[in-house]
């Protein structure tokens, strides 16, 4: 595992994904106060199941020797950020018959939801260009320098007869 391979992306849908998932433990409605678990049917485990993909992206990048694999579980992530951030959505603006007002944490849970979008989409388009004068390898590892080219002479002309 090298942390040195998660960029700014992974970081944010990690802490995003933490979010949301502490958000689905606190409470979302007032009046009775409600949980997401207590509140919603299958939505909170949908939205458990996409926090803890946006911390497993995490842990697939630092684990990963190639960039292909984490770049499509980026991907993955991205969609389902999108499906949680409609479902928190749906869930902020038609509230259950039970629920009072809404709380804090719904409203944290659509951070989360949208952390998660963000940070997907920005895992996507980093592509690990190497600032100059330091080189990455194809994993996105600090890569020393290529060795220096020596030149050398041309060959002879042959005199043509």
């Amino acid at each position: 595992m090298d942390l040195r391979r998660l960029g700014a992306g992974e970081w944010i849908a990690a802490l995003a994904g933490v979010g949301l998932l502490v958000s689905l433990f606190l409470p979302w409605y007032t009046a009775p106060r409600l949980t997401a678990w207590e509140a919603l049917a299958l939505t909170d485990v949908l939205l458990a199941v996409v926090a803890a993909g946006a911390l497993a992206v995490l842990l697939i990048t630092a684990a990963q020797r190639v960039p292909a694999v984490p770049l499509a579980a980026d991907g993955l992530l991205t969609s389902a950020g999108l499906v949680a951030v409609v479902l928190v959505l749906v869930r902020l603006l038609w509230l259950p018959a039970e629920a009072g007002d809404r709380a804090a944490a719904l409203w944290l849970g659509l951070a989360g939801a949208l952390g998660i979008v963000v940070g997907g989409f920005l895992a996507m388009r980093d592509e690990r260009l190497s600032k100059e004068g330091r080189t990455r390898d194809h994993t996105g590892r600090p890569a020393p320098p290529p060795p220096e080219v020596e030149p050398l002479p041309a060959p002879p002309r042959e005199a043509s007869s």
